[in-house]
């Protein structure tokens, strides 16, 4: 059984059929993304691991971050040129991001259309490297339409305020 909880709400996936080796599987592959975007995108936001003063102060929550906004597009994109696999789910829990990692576990769930994709725990993690590349092409594009002027903070405060969610 995977429990995944948020604040007042508690969602219960029944997993019979799912082992322990497949969770740390899913939990220890890693997430992969196009080369371009460590420099057009990751670097902007979160210039040093664990360095203070920028956005995000991971890699690895700029990538969550780009996962969502291509989960919102409804448009996955499969990879090309592939870059740097240095963070998987366990390095999200690992560093504080543990609702982060049931986040992209949920919308993972939620794109496939059911829990059996985590039978299978390459296929979870490319479905959300997909997601998350589609995010990277719209957010590399928000940015050559919209340089950054100002913080970072306050671009990323405009970029998810602005966003249309599609119904």
């Amino acid at each position: 059984m995977v429990v995944i909880s948020r604040k007042n709400t508690r969602y219960i996936v029944h997993l019979k059929e799912l082992n322990n080796k497949n969770m740390e599987k899913l939990f220890d592959t890693k997430f992969k993304y196009e080369k371009q975007f460590r420099e057009k995108v990751i670097y902007k936001f979160s210039a040093a691991q664990g360095a203070e003063g920028n956005v995000f102060k991971y890699h690895w929550q700029c990538f969550a971050w780009a996962a969502v906004v291509g989960f919102l597009t409804e448009k996955p994109r499969r990879l090309e040129n592939i870059g740097d696999q240095s963070f998987s789910l366990k390095t999200m829990k690992d560093n504080g991001g543990e609702r982060i990692a049931e986040a992209l576990i949920c919308m993972c769930i939620a794109k496939a259309g059911n829990v059996e994709i985590l039978k299978t725990p390459e296929q979870a993690i490319e479905l959300i490297n997909e997601y998350a590349n589609a995010g990277f092409y719209k957010l590399a594009e928000r940015l050559d339409e919209r340089p950054l002027a100002g913080s970072d903070m306050e671009w990323v405060l405009q970029e998810i305020f602005e966003r249309e969610i599609p119904e």
